[in-house]
């Protein structure tokens, strides 16, 4: 359909299917007023300087597309990143090939892969057999063997000379004297016990009590002897008889005993010979068994049994003497060294010096094995690389043409292209955008200081609108609801206005959270646009809906379909009809076209024909009322008075009376009433209804004709006015 064609041009279309020409329809809904406001948005139009950069930037993606699918038809995979994935494939063969670029030479290449089946296979199996004769020398292990022997030596040594260390001479000296202690001290106690004392006359000699008298004894005798400047006393202080010699030397005896400390060092002494005994009967436990298992003793076995079977002989005499000495310290008696053998451990220390200059001279075959195995491996890398020759010479040849095509840097382009696009964009494009955006914000009363800013997207354009007072801010976030959705809707008209391929316009409730004053200006704006493309609009508010028809009403042809809900389900529509419209135009078409084919009715249907036609005619009038003898003055949708439409206003009192009456005669033959019998045989005519339509006709040119006067003087006056001013 052509821009601007005056007849209507009908789409076909059914859900799911591509249509182009809808394609050039722009649709502003709930959804379009951040991205318009907010966003980088894209301008979603092309104009015809700018369309050769887009051009050539479609040309350079498919050049781009083009290159990419043959890079995958030419590709050669690389055929040594599996063999060389390992980076423990070490040798100078593997490093080449992992280096392998496109600047690797051929010949380079081949002089890596040269393996000759003969003297290379060849060389492969002597290096083998040399490797593994060193391996079998086993060096770390004898190494390790060696070590472990000598510290099973050194314990071994360790062991035997904690249990000769029990029958030194020393210890030996040590068991005698505590013997000779012990038998001192019960010496001793025998001589000063208790039992001394015990001559059968009395039954608690030695307890606590008796001790405790000896011991007052002892102190009043003291104390009476100093008293006594000195000398002894002569009487018994107790029974005051004479002290003789016999009982002197028993009180001395006495306290003689209670000094005595023989019976606590006798128990001291005891105790050191059962910690004594107690070591002894351990060493039993730890006496050497010489068994294969034992530390040391499977070295001596196989370096030198003899000594060995001395040694297992000496530690059985020495096991007879430990026994002994135990008895006698048990009784307690003396001890003596007569039978401990001589037992020497000097040839344990030789066995160790032996073993370590045999582990000193033993020499590790582990780098001259390395160096064999590194030589094996490069032949063995030379050997698989030749295997693959004709794949990797393949390979370095895609490589060579790959880093040709990495030469072009379509990234580069691009950034260039949408560069000039950009400029060409701005220079061309931009200064006209803007002016056309301010123009809009004027129209719906929004006359901000937005600024627009302009970038480029990879053959693209968007653009991006900011406040210069708050540019860290987004406008939604400064703007109230209703001005952020006016402003979105200048963005989008200015857009649909520069694009040239833009058909048509579809808005979808475009006035949601705005007054009345600004949903009249949106009203008018878009009706004026339908001047230039089709707009379609959806809406469910009434008072916008009257104001589109208002503006429409002198100007513009329009439709209205009424949507509504059938028996619980949406979406019916009712072409070319809308009980909500009520303005003068439209209720006189309706009045009209109720009797339209009025012929071909049945008598019932006239009827109903009719009355509605009367009641349309009817509402007319109310709405003449209105709109012309009242000139719009108060409005029943707008929430405030035009005064100065006063001066418009006819006040005519011969023109309101023939209103009143036009519309009671109207009233009269409405269906609204239950008729009377004779009103039903006197029904009205399709004539009646033109008589009255004549009638109203002639009332709205007459009122017409002197709200036209009316404005004239208005006019008259202002000039007069203004002229008047001037004088001044």
């Amino acid at each position: 359909m052509d821009v601007g064609a005056e007849q209507p041009a009908e789409i076909g279309y059914s859900l799911g299917i591509d249509n182009k020409d809808l394609k050039r329809f722009s649709v502003f809904d709930a959804k379009s007023v951040l991205i318009h406001l907010d966003q980088s948005n894209s301008i979603n139009f092309t104009p015809a300087q700018i369309r050769l950069f887009d051009k050539v930037a479609d040309t350079i993606s498919k050049l781009e597309r083009k290159l990419d699918l043959e890079k995958h038809a030419k590709r050669k995979d690389n055929p040594f990143a599996a063999m060389f994935f390992d980076q423990n494939e070490v040798s100078s063969i593997a490093d080449f090939c992992r280096s392998i670029t496109s600047s690797t030479k051929d010949e380079d290449f081949l002089n890596h892969a040269y393996f000759d089946p003969e003297t290379d296979e060849a060389k492969i199996k002597e290096l083998e057999i040399q490797i593994n004769e060193k391996r079998k020398l086993d060096i770390p292990n004898k190494k390790s063997q060696l070590t472990t022997d000598r510290e099973n030596l050194g314990a071994l040594k360790k062991h035997l000379q904690s249990i000769i260390g029990h029958f030194t001479q020393e210890r030996m000296q040590e068991t005698n004297k505590l013997v000779d202690d012990i038998l001192e001290k019960k010496r001793l106690v025998e001589e000063l016990s208790v039992k001394k004392f015990d001559d059968g006359l009395f039954k608690t000699i030695g307890s606590a009590e008796w001790k405790s008298l000896i011991a007052a004894a002892k102190v009043l005798y003291e104390s009476e002897k100093t008293a006594n400047k000195g000398e002894d006393p002569v009487y018994c202080m107790l029974c005051h008889q004479g002290l003789r010699q016999t009982e002197k030397t028993l009180f001395e005896n006495y306290w003689r005993f209670l000094e005595s400390q023989a019976e606590t060092e006798l128990s001291g002494l005891s105790q050191k010979k059962t910690k004594l005994l107690e070591t002894l009967q351990h060493a039993t436990t730890t006496f050497p068994q010489f068994l294969i298992t034992d530390a040391g003793i499977k070295v001596l076995t196989d370096n030198d049994p003899a000594y060995l079977a001395g040694l297992k002989a000496n530690f059985a005499e020495l096991s007879s003497v430990l026994e002994d000495w135990i008895q006698k310290i048990s009784q307690p008696q003396k001890i003596d060294r007569e039978n401990v053998p001589t037992i020497d451990l000097t040839k344990i220390d030789t066995l160790v010096t032996a073993k370590a200059r045999e582990e000193s001279n033993l020499r590790d075959p582990s780098s001259a094995i390395a160096d064999l195995a590194a030589q094996l491996k490069c032949l063995k890398h030379k050997k698989a690389v030749t295997a693959v020759k004709e794949s990797a010479l393949q390979y370095i040849s895609f490589l060579r043409w790959l880093s040709k095509t990495d030469v072009v840097s379509f990234a580069g382009i691009k950034g260039a292209l949408t560069k000039k696009r950009t400029e060409a964009f701005q220079s061309g494009v931009l200064s006209n955008y803007f002016g056309i955006f301010s123009q809009e914000l004027q129209a719906l009363g929004c006359a901000f200081d937005l600024t627009l800013s302009i970038s480029g997207d990879q053959g693209n354009t968007v653009r991006e609108y900011k406040f210069e007072f708050a540019e860290a801010y987004n406008p939604s976030q400064i703007l109230s609801e209703g001005e952020q959705n006016a402003c979105s809707l200048a963005d989008f008209l200015t857009e649909i206005q520069i694009d040239k391929n833009n058909c048509g316009i579809i808005f979808d409730d475009p006035v949601t959270s705005l007054d009345h004053e600004r949903k009249d200006k949106i009203a008018k704006r878009l009706v004026s646009e339908a001047a230039n493309r089709q707009v379609i609009i959806f809406t469910h508010d009434i008072v916008f809906m009257s104001q589109l028809v208002k503006h429409a009403a002198d100007q513009t042809p329009f439709v209205a379909h009424w949507m509504r809900n059938v028996n619980g389900t949406p979406g019916y529509v009712e072409e070319n009809t809308s009980p909500k419209l009520a303005s003068l135009n439209s209720l006189k078409n309706d009045s009209q076209n109720a009797v339209a084919g009025f012929e071909t009715l049945s008598a019932k249907e006239q009827e109903h024909a009719l009355g509605l036609a009367f009641d349309y005619l009817r509402s007319a009038c109310e709405a003449l009322i209105e709109e012309k003898l009242f000139a719009e003055t108060i409005q029943r949708y707008d929430d405030y008075i035009r005064v100065q439409n006063l001066e418009e206003v006819v006040f005519d009192q011969a023109i309101a009376l023939k209103i009143v009456e036009l519309h009671g005669k109207i009233s009269e033959v409405l269906l609204a009433h239950n008729r009377s019998d004779l009103r039903r045989e006197n029904q009205s005519s399709l004539a009646d209804l033109k008589k009255l339509r004549e009638e109203f006709d002639d009332l709205e040119k007459k009122i017409t004709d002197c709200v036209k006067a009316a404005r004239k003087a208005r006019q008259d006056r202002k000039a007069a006015r203004v002229g008047k001013k001037a004088g001044w």
